[in-house]
């Protein structure tokens, strides 16, 4: 469905901004398949002028971001459902390893020699300290606080002044592992023993897999804490309505609102077009880029966003805080393939740069103003017609906290 968009002054410039942009792509070789039918769809919005928009507006209570009820049923929710936490190509070897913070559990990431991702909560079984820290390549963990040391498959391999623990079953202790597996090149992992993380992208591995995260490298990470609830700050990358008012000297000059969505059953993927992408019209679609000419934005239930430009790669992980009105953000900005040179990193840097600029200095802070009118006398948040993945977002999280009987 779609209706009218707003009409924006396209500024001066863009294709200084983009002409970096373009030298890149035509580096790129993975193939996309839905880039040219989602072209195709964008290319329509822009001669109309419009964009994918749901059949109608959603009203829902604010107390969804201030009730301590639903902050705790949140949290048991998201225990309880698997969550995407790195790319494959973070632990592309066996022996590499990186460590992640998920809702506040240390975990520990790492490939095995069998070739099969694991995790483990990264805490050491003598005293609980964190056995590892960064990413890296490894054979044995050793905590630096008392030099306990394990192995590839958790196993605790040695420790000092073995004798001063005589009476203590040293043989069963271990890293405690959790659910851990690999779909379209992502990590998926669970917080508890019994979720289970097989088949979790079922329903968006087509789509995912042609990007190759298999490959992904991490090139830089920033942590943000937030004064906003969790959703709000996932709110913000869905919807392109506020880009002429919030974004207008940022991303407004360079991207369009002529934007596109689709839903894979929790999962979705939205697009927002560069404002050259016109240009195409006059290009046979068999040499249109392999990559889509703007963002694309895929919200992995509960709460994981890759965003996705033609050069560079972003990947959210948004959590709730230790209490109802805040959240952390974990923002790891990478590259397409591995790194190899300080231009591979630089390219890289300047992705991140760029994307978290906007988000930190514009998005976030707009969370952050919502969550405090949700706090002083909001009684319901609109979710508009333009607005259509918000709104998926919401029933999604809610259907989730019903079916766990926490509400």
């Amino acid at each position: 469905m779609s209706e009218q968009a707003f009409s924006f002054e396209t500024a001066g410039g863009i294709d200084d901004v983009l002409a970096p942009v373009r030298r890149a792509a035509e580096t790129v070789t993975t193939q996309l398949p839905f880039v040219t039918s989602m072209t195709r769809r964008v290319l329509g919005h822009v001669e109309r002028n419009s964009l994918d928009v749901a059949d109608d507006a959603l009203v829902a209570p604010a107390e969804v971001f201030t009730s301590a009820d639903r902050f705790a049923a949140d949290r048991q929710m998201m225990r309880r459902t698997p969550h995407v936490v790195a790319w494959g190509g973070e632990i592309a070897e066996p022996g590499d390893y990186t460590t992640k913070d998920v809702m506040g559990t240390p975990v520990l990431l790492l490939r095995g020699k069998d070739g099969a991702p694991k995790a483990f909560v990264n805490v050491c079984a003598h005293r609980g300290a964190q056995v590892a820290a960064g990413c890296g390549q490894a054979t044995r963990f050793t905590c630096p606080y008392h030099a306990w040391s394990y192995d590839l498959d958790g196993k605790l391999a040695s420790l000092p002044g073995r004798r001063m623990f005589d009476g203590v079953d040293l043989g069963g202790l271990r890293l405690r592992p959790l659910p851990a597996a690999e779909q379209a090149g992502l990590i998926v992992v669970g917080l508890d023993p019994s979720v289970s993380v097989a088949g979790f992208l079922d329903d968006a591995e087509e789509d995912l897999s042609g990007f190759g995260f298999d490959r992904y490298a991490h090139a830089v990470s920033r942590d943000v804490a937030l004064r906003a609830d969790w959703k709000l700050a996932v709110d913000v990358n869905f919807e392109g309505y506020h880009f002429p008012f919030l974004h207008k000297d940022t991303l407004a000059p360079i991207v369009s609102n002529n934007s596109v969505f689709d839903v894979f059953g929790r999962h979705c993927r939205w697009a927002f077009p560069f404002r050259n992408i016109d240009e195409l019209r006059d290009v046979p679609e068999q040499d249109w880029p392999e990559r889509f000419s703007g963002s694309v934005v895929y919200g992995i239930f509960p709460s994981c966003v890759l965003v996705e430009s033609p050069v560079s790669t972003l990947m959210l992980r948004v959590y709730p805080g230790d209490r109802p009105g805040t959240c952390v953000v974990h923002m790891v900005g990478g590259a397409l393939h591995p790194m190899n040179d300080d231009n591979d990193r630089l390219l890289a840097q300047a992705g991140f740069d760029g994307a978290t600029a906007v988000l930190c200095d514009e998005d976030f802070p707009a969370a952050e103003a919502c969550q405090r009118g949700a706090e002083n006398g909001l009684e319901n948040i609109i979710i508009g017609r333009s607005e259509p993945l918000v709104q998926h977002l919401h029933r999604g999280w809610d259907a989730a906290i019903a079916r766990t009987g926490e509400r």
